[in-house]
Order: structure tokens, then sequence, then C-alpha cells
């Protein structure tokens, strides 16, 4: 701000979002889902020729039942994945793509209760 002028007096309030896992989750489960988001990152960060059978048993390694790991597949040079994360009527769900130093891992919400179901992705 150049010198002279004054500051507005109306306080900027930052919007709150509306949707989203920062909306659906609660605080447990948005605390769990970072530290679970960071060790698969790390994990996955330096795997060369990501495929589902070598994902799959990287996430099997770090402790995560091949019954929670869903929608593994192939797309180009990366392998997409979801994880069922939910306990204890939480709703956290990872949703992640294996691409070597491209590698994204986020949190994401599902359901509370009924089986897991994975999000339609697209290619």
């Amino acid at each position: 701000m150049p010198s002279g002028e004054t500051p507005p007096s109306d306080a900027v309030e930052p919007i709150a979002p509306t949707a989203g896992p920062e909306v659906e989750l609660n605080a447990r489960d948005w605390c769990a889902g970072n530290l679970h988001e960071e060790r698969i990152a790390q994990a996955l960060w330096n795997l060369e020729d990501p495929t589902p059978a070598k994902v799959r048993a990287i996430l099997n390694d770090l402790g995560y039942i091949d019954g929670r790991i869903h929608g593994l597949e192939q797309s180009g040079t990366a392998t997409r994945f979801l994880l069922d994360l939910r306990d204890q009527g939480g709703r956290l769900c990872l949703d992640g793509s294996a691409a070597g130093e491209e590698t994204v891992v986020d949190k994401c919400a599902a359901p509370a209760t009924g089986p897991f179901q994975a999000e339609e992705r697209k290619v």
C-alpha cells in the first residue's frame, strides 16, 4: 500500500467452503487424513512404473487391507486408487494417483454408512 494511504476499514472475511471434504469430514477424520496422505504419498513417490499390482503391494505393506482398497486402475502412466478409511461413523476416504514425483493423495468424504462406492472418474 503506498505511504499515506489508509487501509480500508471493512474487515475482509474469508468465505467458508460449502462443499468438499473440508466441510464433510469431522476434525478427527481431517487430522487422520493428513497423516494418511503424507505416509502414502511418501511411499509411492519413488515408485517407477506404478502398476495397480505394485501400488496394491505398497498399500498392503503400509497396512491397508485389500477390502479397503478400491478402484485400482491404470490411467496412462499413473495408477488411480481410492481408500476407504471410514471408522466409528467417520467419512474419511482418500483419492490417490500414483505417478512417481507427480503422485497426489487427497482426502475425500464417503457416505458414513453402507458399502463404500467408488465415485466415477474421468480418465
